[in-house]
């Protein structure tokens, strides 16, 4: 049986195909067509099926990660919508949280809402925070509402009324209404989105569902269509934010679960790596053409968050920018990648990023148009590429190009072309370094008992020298590092985090109530893998709560006990609590009462078994350097002989001593100075810094 795994990038596509019953494994890469993703899509996989030999009537599944949702909201390019709200209530989305992010800038700015205050009307109902309609819906001003919006010609309509968690009534009333009136325009309602507690991230994260479903909805038919028509006849799946996959039809309902969709597959591939090497505990780094990467998987689970936040006015603020209330894989995510376009700042200052040179017209080097100076143009002047095997040699880079590039801007700057890369370089690596120490300080983790696994096409190239300044002592770069990401959601299982809102103290809990509850999300998690053909008795559900201490503004995700809700089980869920506080910020409190906001479960399929072979190509015949180059170490004063090894050549139990490049197709490892690489059973770079 075949699959394949579709990534698309800032600058490249990535595919990885693989025979899941012999472990053989195609990759390829292409570059990314902005205009239109789906070219670049269906290019690729004609290619890389010629490759193996395969029509398209041998894939069972193709799966696919995009960053289309998380690009229409900051570049703004999704549909006209509307909101409607409870009567009284239609300023949520500018008041935000009521506070300041930054109490000390004077001038502080917030992303624009997704949706002009004009664009909101209110419907005339009020349900109380039990759940109790203290003023029913009004059928007729609902409908004068609605049809002021449709006069305005919204695409989708986004329906957020208070305390809807609780009764989810008169939204499902108005979403009938809004389909009686206008039976083709999107409809989101937040009961269904995000059944969640808090107002503006409730309403925020329901907007954004229908500002983007029309965008995705459209372009999964257009995808989906192309693939019927070279013969895949199965369903297109989709990884969402929190590592699970989904039916395209679930992705078009809930689009705002794709957020994070592509980094969500290197974190799968991290857990299937942490489970083959017998490392529970790793920090990953991704780092791809665009941005950069950093999450975790602790005890051979991927550290999770209910949150993330899109579209920051400011990198390292939290609160600058829009938070979306959906389950994620929790990382840090910078603009920090191989286009990140270099230049001078106001205050006359070598800035890198966040803009990126992407894939049209890209990085100088690429010859394709380029003239702004990017980290790849510097790491290909610094010797770190071989300007000769980019791609495995499909897609030769302009020396020349990088250098001019480069020179104009260390002209400006006062410095020759070695001094102006050496600083990009280093610059990006620190900016990386930045997010990772702020990562792992919020996590309560030391970086010293971490070992860092890198990949992605420019994560093994930064990847030594990143960890240094974080740290961390070792360093792993597993095989097919440059297409981790498209390799993980071949890993994933199919699932999904479903979750209502229930706040309440631990100590009064109406269990009645909370078994209805988990009854509730488990009979939907239940129907959404049958949906996806998930067998019943390889169906797993996990309980989880979120809890916090009473008023506390943030909450800890607990796992629950397993067995039947009652008061045994809820205080060793309370005990539970007190530890992960301890772990994650150093102490706890046991004589604060503890609450619970959300309930959730998890409902999954059985994770896909796959055993990879060992690496082709000859792996182990010449374990020799195959050329030497000059490369640029601060440590030894600048260009040094350094000796250049094909990936392919290294078989286990083969040591090399720092510094060399390992050359591979789709990425290149730096083995710094004082460094050394040894090749374990599974193939894999382990360097010890």
């Amino acid at each position: 049986m075949f699959k394949l795994g579709i990534d698309i990038g800032g600058t490249f596509t990535d595919f990885v195909l693989l025979d899941t019953e012999s472990g053989a494994r195609y990759v390829d890469k292409v570059l990314t067509t902005p205009s239109d993703p789906a070219i670049g899509f269906m290019t690729g996989v004609k290619r890389i099926l010629a490759d193996a030999g395969l029509p398209a009537q041998s894939l069972r599944h193709v799966i696919h990660g995009t960053t289309l949702v998380v690009n229409a909201i900051i570049e703004r390019k999704g549909c006209r919508t509307g909101l409607l709200t409870t009567a009284g209530f239609p300023d949520i989305l500018e008041m935000r949280r009521g506070r300041r992010f930054d109490m000390d800038d004077l001038l502080i700015e917030v992303p624009p809402s997704l949706v002009s205050r004009d664009m909101v009307r209110e419907a005339p109902e009020r349900m109380s925070k039990d759940g109790v309609a203290f003023v029913p819906l009004d059928d007729a001003g609902t409908r004068k509402a609605i049809q002021e919006l449709l006069d305005m010609k919204v695409q989708a309509i986004a329906v957020s009324f208070l305390h809807a968690y609780r009764n989810s009534a008169h939204e499902r009333r108005a979403a009938e209404l809004i389909r009686e009136l206008a039976p083709d325009i999107a409809v989101s309602i937040s009961s269904e989105v995000a059944p969640d507690i808090r107002e503006f991230e409730r309403t925020l994260t329901t907007v954004a569902n229908a500002y983007t479903q029309p965008v995705v909805h459209g372009y999964l038919q257009r995808v989906e269509k192309d693939l019927a028509e070279i013969g895949y006849s199965h369903d297109l799946y989709l990884i969402q934010s929190d590592a699970g996959l989904v039916t395209g039809k679930s992705a078009a309902r809930f689009p705002v679960r794709l957020m994070e969709s592509g980094p969500a597959g290197g974190s799968v591939a991290a857990r299937y790596f942490s489970e083959q090497l017998g490392r529970p505990d790793l920090v990953a780094f991704d780092m791809g053409g665009t941005t950069a990467k950093v999450s975790f998987i602790a005890g051979g689970e991927i550290v999770k968050a209910p949150e993330l936040e899109v579209a920051r006015h400011h990198r390292f603020k939290r609160g600058s920018g829009l938070p979306i209330r959906i389950p994620v894989v929790q990382m840090m995510e910078i603009g920090a990648g191989g286009g990140g376009i270099a230049c001078i700042d106001d205050v006359g200052l070598l800035r890198v990023g966040p803009q990126s040179a992407g894939a049209d017209p890209g990085p100088a080097c690429y010859d394709r148009g380029g003239t702004l100076p990017t980290v790849t143009d510097a790491n290909l002047v610094l010797g770190y590429l071989n300007p000769d095997y980019f791609l495995g040699g499909q897609m030769p880079l302009s020396v020349d190009a990088a250098k001019t590039a480069i020179g104009n801007l260390a002209q400006s700057l006062g410095l020759d072309l070695i001094r102006a890369a050496w600083g990009i370089h280093e610059i990006v690596t620190e900016d990386m370094a930045q997010a990772a120490r702020m990562h792992l300080m919020e996590r309560g983790a030391d970086p010293r008992v971490f070992a860092m696994l890198a990949f992605g096409g420019a994560g093994p190239l930064h990847a030594c020298r990143l960890a240094r300044k974080v740290g961390m002592k070792e360093v792993i770069v597993p095989h097919g590092a440059g297409v981790a990401s498209a390799f993980g959601f071949l890993v994933a299982p199919i699932a999904i985090t479903l979750l209502q809102a229930y706040p309440t103290e631990i100590g009064n809990i109406d269990f009645a109530h909370l078994r209805n509850v988990y009854g509730g999300l488990e009979k939907e998690g239940r129907a959404f893998l049958q949906q996806a053909a998930v067998p019943q008795n390889e169906m797993t559900i996990n309980r989880y709560a979120s809890l916090r201490y009473s008023g506390q503004g943030s909450e800890l995700t607990v796992a629950l006990p397993p067995g039947e809700l009652g008061p045994r089980q809820m205080q060793e869920l309370e005990e539970r609590f007190h530890e992960q506080f301890a772990q994650v910020y150093g102490r706890s409190n046991r004589n604060i009462e503890v609450e619970a906001l959300n309930w959730e479960i998890l409902a999954s399929g059985p994770k896909p078994k796959v055993e990879l072979p060992a690496p082709k190509s000859g792996a182990g015949i010449d374990q020799g350097p195959y050329q030497s180059r000059l490369a640029y170490f601060p440590e030894r004063n600048g260009f040094v002989s350094c000796p250049v090894y094909r990936r392919e050549s290294l078989s286990p139990g083969t040591r090399i001593e720092g510094p060399a490049l390992i050359e591979e197709r789709e990425s290149t490892t730096v083995i710094l100075p004082d460094s050394r690489l040894d090749v374990d059973a599974g193939y894999n770079l382990c360097i010890t810094l």
